[in-house]
């Protein structure tokens, strides 16, 4: 089993879920993130959050399905960050991690 993470600012909060639906994510979670980046931090994601105090308003999506779920909806973030050109300026970061054990 893996969990699904997807990270996404807040307009384009419909088209991952319409992603999810597409790809046959039976069940997922998502709550609203405000996110910020500092001056003192600057991870090698330079676009992962703006640089002002106001912060931007994202959704963050999870969900725990079999691996091959999981890829396709990676695939499908990519795809989509590449064809609406979302890669350049705010795109949807996707993780898959392996769940080892669960009660």
């Amino acid at each position: 089993m893996k969990l699904l993470i997807i990270l996404s600012i807040d307009e384009y909060t419909d088209d991952v879920r319409k992603i999810l639906a597409r790809q046959k994510v039976p069940i997922y979670s998502e709550t609203n993130v405000h996110g910020f980046k500092t001056e003192e931090y600057q991870p090698d994601i330079s676009n992962w959050f703006a640089k002002d105090e106001h912060g931007v308003y994202s959704t963050l999506f999870f969900s725990i399905q079999n691996g091959e779920c999981v890829k396709r909806v990676i695939d499908e973030v990519k795809a989509y960050n590449k064809e609406t050109g979302a890669e350049k300026q705010n795109p949807i970061h996707a993780y898959s991690l392996s769940v080892e054990e669960s009660a």
